[in-house]
């Protein structure tokens, strides 16, 4: 197929993003189709046949997921990237989840796009190819030796006790195994040590019938020892019992027995898509500023604390703070120094964590603090009391002097509240109360 044959749908909900996208890919000569209205783009997906969709999740009423899920059950060999904003991010991530190369994190920079296209179509070019090729032998040995030898994927076999009988040289490229290091060995010697238990669990209660085209996520090791991971997609396929050599003959200069071969296995790199992952949580669940958690992350983290109070009848501790003096720097100094002072602040408060506490911060000078199993109120007396003390400790930015003070409002579970909003707002008033009187100090919630 001939670039100017291939067919883009590209969505968004902004207008003018469509104009600017369609004005540069039309210039690849590609067959360039944009839309913002869900009804129409569902009409679109039903009547035409396209060879790349990009998705934008923000778009209202879109169930991007079930889309994918069509495409997929009618095995439209179409290549989808999926676009989202923070906002969608569990729905962004469903939309990988069940099949789309990539995920784009808005706003994105449109000039990677036509690479970003190329790379998608042909993947899902080479994935189809996988997917319809019998592993029989209708193609020649040489044919098929290079096929599997020229993949951007990792291909291998197993035999039936899970030791590696070949393994083309893809994993050379990826990870910096020479075959020989490999043939032979179990395959837990190339899997993550964290994943192993989980593999072996799915191994063990599904048997042989779990490798039917089934996937599973996995990290592989790099041979460098302390050079950490990469992220795979494995798709593992049993081959028939009898003339396993006759069926897959992909290396012949490789003295592995392949008569012993049950497994095929098929590993996807997906590494990028795992840091685009990981990038969005990290701006969907923690501070920009200071790395600490937000308010989101807090929420979970509280309502797991009163799940776990209930069951057990522990008491816990949430701390709600507001350096007082803040403004003064920012408003005096400016924002970079008052970004420092908070980044400062933020350190020193870290200094009080336990193990199992969490400290978020929620905007602004505002940070709060939560205290699993406290054993009383004079525990987290003791605590709030160490806050103030460090806080109020000098510090210098650029060569400026600086002494902040903090108020600290205390709650406890289930005295003051047995909801994350009675807690958080029990806490929040308490540290009016010292706010609006002494400062620099603490105070427990009263109702």
């Amino acid at each position: 197929m001939t670039q100017a044959q291939l067919k883009l749908l590209i969505t968004d909900t902004d207008p003018r993003v469509l104009q600017l996208l369609e004005s540069m890919l039309v210039k690849y000569t590609y067959e360039v189709t944009t839309e913002n209205d869900v009804l129409r783009i569902l009409s679109l997906l039903r009547s035409q046949r396209y060879d790349f969709v990009l998705l934008d999740v923000t778009i209202p009423y879109l169930n991007a997921p079930e889309i994918i899920d069509s495409i997929m059950a009618a095995n439209i060999n179409t290549a989808i990237v999926s676009a989202s904003d923070i906002i969608h991010y569990d729905s962004a991530i469903e939309t990988v989840r069940r099949g789309a190369f990539e995920l784009l994190v808005k706003p994105y920079d449109i000039k990677l796009l036509p690479t970003l296209i190329d790379h998608a179509i042909r993947d899902s070019v080479e994935q189809s190819q996988q997917e319809n090729y019998s592993i029989q032998g209708r193609l020649s040995s040489d044919i098929y030796q290079f096929m599997i030898e020229n993949s951007q994927d990792i291909q291998y076999l197993l035999d039936q006790n899970n030791h590696f009988v070949f393994i083309n040289k893809r994993v050379e490229t990826l990870l910096g195994y020479r075959r020989a290091d490999l043939i032979g060995r179990h395959y837990s010697a190339l899997v993550c040590e964290d994943d192993l238990a989980d593999l072996e669990l799915r191994f063990h209660h599904a048997g042989r019938s779990y490798f039917s085209s089934r996937s599973v996520e996995l990290r592989f090791n790099y041979k460098k020892h302390n050079a950490g991971s990469r992220y795979f997609d494995v798709k593992l396929m049993r081959l028939p019992d009898e003339g396993s050599a006759t069926r897959l003959d992909p290396a012949v200069d490789q003295k592995a027995p392949l008569a012993a071969a049950a497994v095929f296995a098929v590993a996807h790199d997906i590494t990028a898509r795992k840091k685009v992952e990981q990038a969005v949580h990290q701006k969907a669940s923690y501070d920009y500023l200071t790395g600490l958690p937000n308010k989101f992350l807090f929420y979970d983290r509280l309502n797991l604390a009163i799940a776990q109070a209930r069951r057990d009848g522990s008491i816990f501790a949430v701390m709600f703070l507001d350096l007082d003096g803040f403004k003064n720097v920012n408003d005096g100094y400016g924002h970079a120094a008052g970004d420092k002072a908070l980044l400062a602040v933020s350190s020193r408060l870290r200094e009080c964590l336990r193990e199992g506490d969490t400290l978020a911060r929620i905007g602004g000078d505002e940070f709060i603090f939560l205290l699993p199993r406290v054993k009383n109120k004079w525990e987290a007396a003791i605590i709030a009391k160490k806050i103030t003390t460090v806080v109020n400790k000098p510090f210098s930015i650029d060569d400026n002097r600086y002494q902040l003070s903090v108020s600290v409002g205390i709650a406890l579970y289930p005295e003051d509240g047995i909801t994350s909003e009675s807690l958080i707002h029990g806490a929040d008033q308490a540290m009016y109360q010292i706010k609006h009187g002494e400062k620099n100090g603490y105070q427990f919630y009263s109702a």
